[in-house]
């Protein structure tokens, strides 16, 4: 499955569809799962695309270690900091910010002839890396989807990736 059969919708930061050529928008509605996306900024703080966490949901993989301090705050630049600081900023109005599963992160995933592998006129600002799931292999391996050659791979939860995060649009 992939985003070139979904319907897309840009979102305000209030939670309202915009028009498709604005580009003041911090989420994007995929009407066929329904579900809510999380949009990089190119701005400094909590959304900028360079931001990189380590993979931990509070019982298992590192909350700080030697590669999680590349956040805008610098210490607990985890997934589970960050989670808990979007639904705090309550982006999009939406409360039940997460990681996305494997499946869910791949309907992003768009081949074609550019090298990076998602639809740029939603998704501004997504890195050509690696970006975790919730999904995990094992206590000390998350997978995680690159948007650069598609399939998943298994990552040490001490190593750091980005985070585009998703909810059930309600």
């Amino acid at each position: 499955m992939s985003s070139a059969s979904a319907q897309l919708f840009k979102i305000s930061q209030e939670g309202v569809v915009v028009g498709g050529t604005s580009s003041d928008y911090r989420c994007v509605l995929d009407n066929k799962t329904n579900l809510l996306w999380e949009v990089k900024l190119d701005s400094i703080g909590l959304q900028n695309t360079k931001n990189t966490y380590t993979w931990f949901d509070g019982r298992s993989g590192v909350a700080n270690g030697d590669y999680s301090h590349n956040c805008h705050w610098s210490k607990s630049c985890n997934t589970q900091a960050y989670v808990d600081a979007i639904k705090n900023s309550k982006l999009c109005k939406q409360k039940k910010w997460r990681l996305p599963t494997e499946s869910e992160l791949r309907t992003l995933l768009v081949y074609g002839d550019e090298d990076l592998l998602i639809n740029q006129d939603f998704f501004k600002n997504t890195q050509l890396k690696s970006y975790w799931s919730s999904d995990q292999v094992n206590g000390d391996i998350a997978i995680d989807v690159p948007f650069f050659y598609g399939g998943s791979k298994g990552s040490d939860k001490s190593f750091d990736a980005y985070v585009r995060l998703v909810s059930d649009a309600n």
